[in-house]
């Protein structure tokens, strides 16, 4: 499809290494990342993560421009594996990225023996105003390239969510052998925004409520470590 040239969304501030924003006066939120997200936290109780609505984070952006609303979500496993892992993530959710780091890696190694499918959906919440804009990128990369770049570039930007930049992502790209043009297309233009809202809607629909939220198969589990999420796939995979 003809794609826009248009940028109607302007670029997110880009941040320095310790995740503040390098403009002159930052945003509340910047100040204290962790802080408002506590607050955030507490604020409906006991739910763990990075909770809808977040303090301090923006309102979602417009979806202007050509859009592209169908894309499978990004799954790695066989379909016909007995455990299905459905994450609903924001890209930038601290919780997010201390699930990638830590409890993912649980998931992906049983991947590799055939007993677990990994489903990826997008649930920007928005914490932050980059939170659709890398969101577009992995989706562009998965449309560019495939759902195995699609899973490198998620873990890679989970590692460096404290380092979000323009820059930073067409590394990224660069990593799984994407056009750098088209990850920052992605990022700045926001082609994939419709699609992103859409699997916010269905994952409200399912009841979520927070990042990162996961299904093993129909049990939720809010923000699990990696011993609770070891613990749910070895049941489901029992029963």
């Amino acid at each position: 499809m003809t794609r826009s040239n248009r940028f109607p969304h302007s670029a997110p501030s880009e941040r320095s290494s310790d995740g503040s924003s390098d403009d002159a006066t930052p945003t509340p939120r910047r100040l204290s990342r962790r802080a408002m997200l506590a607050l955030s936290v507490g604020t409906v109780g006991s739910l763990a993560g990075c909770t809808v609505p977040f303090l301090g984070g923006p309102d979602p952006p417009d979806c202007t421009g050509d859009q592209i609303t169908e894309l499978p979500a990004p799954a790695s496993g066989p379909e016909e594996a007995p455990v299905t892992v459905a994450i609903y993530t924001d890209f930038d959710c601290p919780h997010c990225q201390d699930f990638f780091t830590e409890a993912y890696p649980t998931v992906r190694d049983r991947t590799s023996a055939d007993t677990v499918r990994f489903v990826h959906h997008d649930f920007p919440i928005p914490v932050s105003e980059w939170s659709y804009p890398v969101a577009s990128a992995a989706r562009a990369v998965q449309d560019a390239r495939s759902e195995a770049a699609f899973w490198e570039f998620t873990e890679q930007a989970y590692q460096h969510q404290s380092e979000y930049s323009t820059a930073v992502l067409e590394e990224l790209a660069q990593k799984t052998e994407t056009d750098p043009k088209t990850v920052r297309n992605a990022s700045e233009q926001l082609p994939y925004c419709q699609l992103l809202k859409q699997e916010r809607e269905h994952g409200t629909d399912r009841g979520v409520e927070g990042t990162p939220t996961v299904f093993v198969n129909d049990q939720k589990l809010e923000a699990p470590s990696a011993d609770e999420l070891t613990t749910a796939i070895t049941d489901a995979t029992d029963s």
